[in-house]
């Protein structure tokens, strides 16, 4: 992993967030929701919300992933999902909230999405076969830490800690993207 890791850092990156955001929401989203005071169905609705964004739109993601650099893709999906994250604790309990969970489960999802499609497009053999190896690792690691440090911004910051928590993870990656892009336009 560790050879693997000096080759594609912001891809492992990338996932380590996704597995985050993945263990994280899964395992409080409905926590979040009955903390707000909506009622148990109603919380479990909270969550189907975020995965239909990634059922629905995987399409969209992957055609966006074809027609435009990985990294950009990556970037934009980060963006959005910090940014319906951010906005989350806002539109909770309101109509609004069923819009802004589809579309951060469409950007949070989208980013393994297109964090595979690099994997495949970038490495083969070997190299492919360490780096499906280093994703399994880091998503292993990203979930444990996530329900863990979910939990923690929740007990610290009340509910509205685990939305600000994710946004925080995800505008990480975005500036961790810019960077990369910078320093490989730099040295070229």
């Amino acid at each position: 992993m560790l050879d693997f890791s000096r080759k594609a850092p912001i891809l492992l990156g990338c996932v380590l967030v996704f597995s985050l955001f993945d263990a994280a929401t899964l395992s409080l989203l409905p926590v979040y929701g009955i903390r707000y005071g909506l009622d148990i169905s109603t919380s479990a609705l909270v969550l189907t919300a975020l995965v239909i964004g990634n059922t629905v739109f995987q399409f969209p993601v992957g055609w966006l992933a074809d027609r435009f650099p990985h990294r950009t893709v990556l970037a934009g999906c980060a963006s959005l999902a910090a940014i319906m994250l951010g906005l989350l604790p806002i539109v909770m309990a309101t109509p609004w909230m069923w819009p802004v969970l589809v579309l951060a489960g469409t950007a949070g999802y989208g980013i393994y999405t297109v964090s595979l499609a690099s994997l495949g497009s970038r490495f083969d053999g070997i190299e492919l076969i360490n780096g499906s190896a280093s994703f399994a690792m880091v998503w292993g690691i990203g979930a444990l830490v996530g329900s863990m440090s979910g939990g923690w911004s929740m007990m610290l910051y009340g509910p509205d800690g685990l939305p600000w928590h994710l946004a925080l993870v995800h505008l990480l990656l975005v500036l961790g993207l810019c960077w990369r892009a910078y320093a490989l336009k730099r040295s070229s």
